[in-house]
């Protein structure tokens, strides 16, 4: 595992100084794809990190109180899959017409949990979502006495459709699984949206 943390280390320099270079107004379009390269290999090792530490110790979260509404906007703020598929950005927003609270919660729109284990499981299904989305990506919550349930939704054309989108890998449902059991347990699932495209839950 040392090594791997080297190689972690190793990249995040790379995207480091390929994120300055994004920034520079003649970069050049190879540049930009590397960066997102880089970017989405690094995710990708800090999930299977996340992953091994997960069967071999257990993760144990660092719970604290959070704004369930703030935590999911600046997640998608921060979030490398707003450049969506082939560098197209995508609309990846906070649909708060869909958010749900039960009446009654003495603390209600604020959760206990994770928002750096719970933001990397929100970000690979944001990730798994732009791969098949159109033009967006609506997540939103809802919030129960037990349970806070989160939802990531494209306008792709769904699961069952031949382009649809199943997982590439059961890597990103692996991870999201693993967070869900940090917190208490829960069920994790990847299904046709009502209204079309996929839903991740």
């Amino acid at each position: 595992t040392l090594v791997i943390h080297d190689i972690k280390n190793s990249l995040a320099m790379l995207e480091a100084d390929l994120e300055q270079l994004n920034h520079h107004p003649h970069m050049p379009e190879e540049a930009r794809k590397a960066y997102q390269r880089c970017s989405e290999l690094k995710g990708r090792l800090i999930t299977f990190l996340t992953l091994y530490k997960h069967e071999q110790f257990g993760l144990k979260p660092n719970l604290a109180e959070v704004d369930l509404l703030e935590f999911l906007q600046d997640t998608l703020d921060v979030s490398p899959s707003a450049s969506g598929k082939h560098g197209h950005a995508l609309a990846l927003e906070v649909d708060e017409s869909r958010i749900r609270i039960a009446p009654g919660l003495k603390h209600g729109g604020s959760a206990q949990l994770d928002e750096y284990l719970t933001g990397m499981a929100i970000e690979s299904a944001l990730n798994n979502a732009v791969r098949y989305a159109a033009g967006s990506v609506r997540v939103w919550f809802e919030q129960d006495a037990d349970t806070v349930t989160f939802f990531v939704q494209d306008d792709g054309p769904g699961l069952h459709h031949p382009s649809g989108n199943a997982p590439s890998t059961g890597v990103g449902l692996a991870l999201c699984k693993a967070v869900v059991e940090a917190h208490g347990g829960g069920d994790v699932s990847l299904t046709d949206a009502p209204d079309g495209g996929g839903l991740f839950r």
